[in-house]
């Protein structure tokens, strides 16, 4: 699951100043952040008043959990049910979405319980046990994202959040009109969730997925009050430090949250880790950075025709191996490559904050040394190993 970080919390909003002949086909497909904190920030907070009112029961915590499986499974239902589009279908797929609307502040309040239990466990609260940021996620359809890149190079030069839920055709139309009219690379990604403050997160994958995002995104709202996360923006790698931080925190945190609620340990290891490798098995994650490391060279010697025409090649490839990607250009490099330990990646940074993780007694410690971090240097520099 992917996400997008968008810093409204205090106003610091990421995008381009610039107009260019493709945003009238892009305006209709804003996605609005006004209106989602306008229909949301309050919503949250006037609904926990509601449950701390004496004349309010509280559900117990197991009762709470078991609440929480239950839409999760029905939400896996409805899944399954829209896939089969049998005409018997739509009565009982409309049933199964009442049931989750009528179920998901409850369940929301839930993961946001359990992922602070976690956070209190971990040092993150005050003396009197408050959480800050407090953790607070709607779940929602996320965003997609438009990502430019110039055709020359791999680099984000700006995003732009879009509505979700759109079609690949209307995507395509976009990333084409986008490239001939400012002769840019253009891709629009989906997300798992954006860090608005509430959150969004998709509710569309399992518990243990709302819970990573969840955590993830509420990580992104404790950098902002960080040196790390204060320089979000300064840079590539500083986005990419940000990103991947939230990244392996985010599943760890989630982890421990989805274990205390289900009992079910989380392995972080690969389950073949012992196994030998078979050197005839397609191995995803080094074509995909074999590919950004050609397409680099390509591009680096001005072969930017012969480097989009590879990229599609190797799309190609990876789909004849059973893994579709829609579209492979410089955009999907450049969004992909933020998250250090993603196959899109061929970064250091994932390599360097898992060596840091490893090397600090806690995910408290862990955490509060990268939030410290103001440039990509500090971190090979704690490190004590050569920058790049």
């Amino acid at each position: 699951m992917l996400s997008i970080v968008v810093l409204v919390l205090l106003g610091a909003v990421q995008g381009s100043d610039s107009f260019s002949a493709s945003d009238a086909a892009i305006g209709p497909h804003k996605y609005s952040l006004l209106r989602w904190e306008v229909d949301h920030f309050l919503d949250k907070w006037v609904n926990k008043f509601q449950e701390i009112l004496p004349w309010n029961s509280e559900p117990s915590r197991e009762a709470r959990i078991a609440q929480a499986e239950e839409f999760f499974e029905l939400r896996a239902q409805i899944r399954e049910l829209e896939r089969e589009s049998a005409a018997g279908n739509a009565a009982r797929t409309e049933e199964l979405r009442q049931r989750t609307k009528d179920m998901q502040t409850d369940v929301e309040e839930t993961i946001e319980s359990e992922i602070s239990a976690v956070l209190v466990q971990e040092g993150f609260s005050s003396r009197i046990g408050v959480i800050f940021p407090p953790v607070d996620t709607v779940f929602a359809a996320s965003p997609g994202a438009l990502i430019i890149s110039p055709r020359d190079r791999i680099a984000q030069i700006s995003s732009t959040l879009l509505k979700p839920g759109l079609s690949g055709e209307v995507r395509n139309e976009l990333e084409d009109l986008i490239f001939r009219e400012d002769d840019v690379s253009a891709l629009v990604v989906s997300t798992g969730g954006v860090a608005t403050y509430p959150s969004v997160v998709t509710a569309s994958g399992s518990l243990r997925d709302a819970l990573v995002i969840s955590a993830h995104e509420w990580l992104h709202h404790w950098f902002f009050f960080q040196p790390l996360g204060q320089h979000f923006w300064d840079n590539a790698d500083m986005t990419t430090l940000n990103e991947t931080a939230a990244s392996i925190g985010g599943e760890i945190i989630g982890d421990r949250a989805f274990t205390a609620m289900t009992g079910e340990v989380v392995s972080r290891e690969s389950d073949s880790a012992d196994e030998p490798a078979d050197p005839a098995a397609f191995d995803f994650t080094e074509v995909m950075r074999e590919t950004r490391l050609t397409a680099e060279e390509l591009l680096a010697e001005g072969k930017i025709e012969e480097a989009e025409a590879y990229m599609e090649e190797r799309r190609q490839l990876i789909a004849d191996n059973g893994i579709f990607i829609r579209k492979i250009n410089q955009a999907f490099f450049a969004f992909h490559g933020s998250y250090a330990t993603g196959a899109g990646s061929v970064s250091p940074i994932g390599d360097q904050l898992e060596e840091l993780r490893d090397g600090t007694d806690s995910l408290e410690g862990f955490l509060k040394i990268v939030g410290r971090f103001d440039r990509v240097g500090d971190l090979p520099e704690y490190l004590g190993v050569p920058s790049s």
